[in-house]
């Protein structure tokens, strides 16, 4: 049921662009729209071109301070995947890609991530509870080794 409904929405918004693409070509001209088209795909381009350096230096900067750059990396991968939107031709795309690039919704998108994050972090590493006798659980196992040199060299 949810790829059925997947696809419904995917089809639906291809309708709408398509729909949105011939009606501002009938408007402004199909010159001036392929005109709009390749400068949108070129500032998509270059944003993300812009960002990846961007990034690349912020991350180099946090990591000699000592810092963890998750932050960084959430909102460069945000205006990442605006660069993706607008470069993808058609209008309700870049208005996504402006969605995103808004400082609210993109602290809002933040937020949502990382409360996603967490709750994975959580429900994959949660703490062992203690057992009815008082120990606690664990996936520890004890041995020992000996390290043996091979004269041989061979894969055995």
């Amino acid at each position: 049921m949810p790829l059925v409904l997947f696809l419904f929405i995917a089809f639906l918004f291809v309708y709408a662009e398509l729909s949105l693409l011939v009606w501002v070509g009938s408007t402004i001209g199909i010159l001036s729209l392929i005109l709009l088209l390749i400068l949108s795909s070129l500032f998509g381009l270059f944003m993300i071109r812009a960002r990846g350096w961007y990034t690349l230096l912020n991350v180099q900067k946090q990591l000699s301070q000592g810092e963890i750059p998750a932050r960084a990396l959430l909102k460069s991968g945000i205006w990442i995947v605006a660069g993706i939107l607008f470069f993808i031709p058609g209008f309700l795309t870049d208005l996504i890609a402006l969605f995103l690039l808004i400082p609210i919704t993109s602290l809002w998108i933040e937020k949502l991530i990382t409360n996603k994050i967490h709750v994975v972090r959580h429900r994959f590493f949660r703490r062992r509870h203690k057992t009815s006798t008082g120990q606690t659980e664990s996936e520890v196992f004890e041995a020992e080794y000996e390290k043996q040199v091979d004269d041989d060299k061979r894969i055995k």
